[in-house]
Formats: structure tokens, sequence, C-alpha cells
């Protein structure tokens, strides 16, 4: 059974750096899902994969027309039903001008009507984070100074279009249930101990409240939050992150933010979980 799970965010939002660190997930069989046939073609993935082990996030994505798919066979135990996932890594400028310009190709619309579920990633401290200017303080501001440049879409407005692409367009579960969303917010090895014990979804409510008011009112798909962060740390400015990543690889870095049964989120070392939910795994 071939099943689409789609990768959507902005730029700078980690899906790329993500892909290349859940297929040595799925390569190791640690976690949930392991991999049932090898790839035919995952050098893009590969790419990724060394950019990391350098001690180097892998560069954004400049280009929107750029696809790079990861396909590969995987179950959730040996001998078990097996599920073949295509992940096509589309471009976050691809989403960002999809919903600026209220048009999307029609591959990629195809692309999203064939998914029966989703990965949507957003990304703690992105300097390509977009924020709604303040209109009480920026009226008196810009009576003294010059207009400013448009900073651009809000990033919350581009999430919650993105939330819309997915409502009309993922078809429902091979079992008739409702398409499952996994929101990733990566980088989540920045965030205080507060933020990480109150969870993702409670992050969401304070930086993007009118994404999580949309996320309350969201009848068609079953969504899920998730923290993410791929390395453990941030490569770019955490000197002992990067020097261990240098020495010792990637195995055992990493890990997931879920909840447990009581509802206290923990890590979790399992990098697959954001898709094994998606799937049903």
């Amino acid at each position: 059974m071939s099943r689409s799970v789609v990768l959507l965010g902005g730029p700078d939002s980690g899906k790329t750096n993500y892909v290349g660190r859940v297929w040595p997930a799925l390569d190791a069989k640690k976690g949930r899902l392991h991999i049932a046939q090898q790839p035919d073609d995952i050098t893009f993935v590969l790419e990724v994969t060394d950019h990391l082990n350098s001690g180097n996030f892998a560069p954004r994505s400049e280009h929107a027309d750029v696809r790079r798919d990861f396909e590969v066979v995987v179950t959730e135990e040996k001998g078990g039903a097996e599920t073949s996932i295509v992940i096509p890594d589309i471009s976050g400028e691809l989403w960002l001008n999809a919903v600026k310009n209220c048009e999307i190709s029609t591959d990629w619309m195809d692309e999203l009507r064939r998914a029966d579920g989703a990965l949507l990633f957003a990304r703690v401290g992105s300097d390509q984070d977009v924020r709604p200017l303040d209109w009480v303080t920026s009226k008196r501001m810009m009576s003294k100074v010059r207009l400013p440049e448009d900073p651009g879409l809000p990033t919350q407005v581009m999430l919650c279009e993105l939330i819309r692409f997915l409502e009309i367009s993922l078809v429902d579960r091979p079992d008739g249930g409702r398409p499952r969303v996994s929101i990733v917010v990566s980088a989540w090895d920045l965030v205080d101990h507060e933020k990480f014990a109150k969870g993702p979804r409670a992050w969401l409510e304070h930086e993007y409240p009118l994404l999580a008011g949309r996320l309350a009112d969201v009848e068609r798909l079953d969504i899920r939050v998730f923290g993410l962060s791929v390395v453990g740390g941030d490569l770019k400015t955490d000197e002992a992150c990067r020097d261990a990543v240098q020495e010792g690889g990637l195995d055992g870095r990493g890990w997931v933010a879920v909840q447990d049964a009581a509802g206290k989120w923990e890590r979790n070392e399992d990098l697959t979980l954001p898709i094994a939910w998606v799937i049903g795994a």
C-alpha cells in the first residue's frame, strides 16, 4: 500500500533537516518505524545527513521549483505490514508563494490530493518568522519616520492558509478516518524548562494566537503537536553540541517532545514518531 505524507512549512522551518535525520532513524530500526526495503535513490537525504554530521545544518532551499522526493517502504515490526511512503520535500518558498498568490501548480495540488497525512513545520527562533505589526505602537512611530518596507505575510497567516490547503485537499485514511496532521515545532531545544513543560501547543498559542484559534476550529483533520530537536542543540551557537556531533556523529542525538499518559511532556529519542502517528503506526 502506497501512502503519501507531505511536508509543509515556510522557509527555514526545519523540514529538510528533519528528513536528513529521520532516514538514519529508520535505518537504525530502533524506533516505531523502520525500513523494510532499501530505497532506490536517497541522494539528497544523504547530502543533508552529511551536512549534519559535519556539524552544520543543511542550507535552506532557495528555489521553489526544486523537487526532491524521499520514498521509502516502512514497517512497524519485522514481518509486519509494509507501507510505501512518499515524502516530497517541497521548498518553503513554494508554500509561501502559494499562500501569497492564492495559487499552486497542478503537480503540487495533485500531490496534496494523493496524501492522507502531513507534517506541518514551524520553528522556534527563525529569522524568517514574520510578525504582524503592532498598529497601536506603529501608528505613532510612522508619524515620525518614513514607512518601512512591507515585512511580508505574517507567518501565522501563512500557517493558517496551509491548514486550509490540507483541509480541502487531503483524502481520508484507508480505514475511513480523518486525515492526520502532525504539527512539528522544530528547534524545540531552544525553549527553557518552563516552556518545555507547558508543551509546544502552549507555545503556539502564545506565539501564534491566530493559528491556535484556527486549530481549535478544525474538524476535518486529526491533529497532534510535537516538539522536535534534530540533533539535541543548536549547531550554529552551541559549540559543545557541534563538537559532539563532529566527534561522535548523530547516533543517539535528537529527540521528539511527546506527552505521556499523564499529560506530562517528555523527550523521546524516536525521531520517527511524527510520521508514525500520521500513518497510524
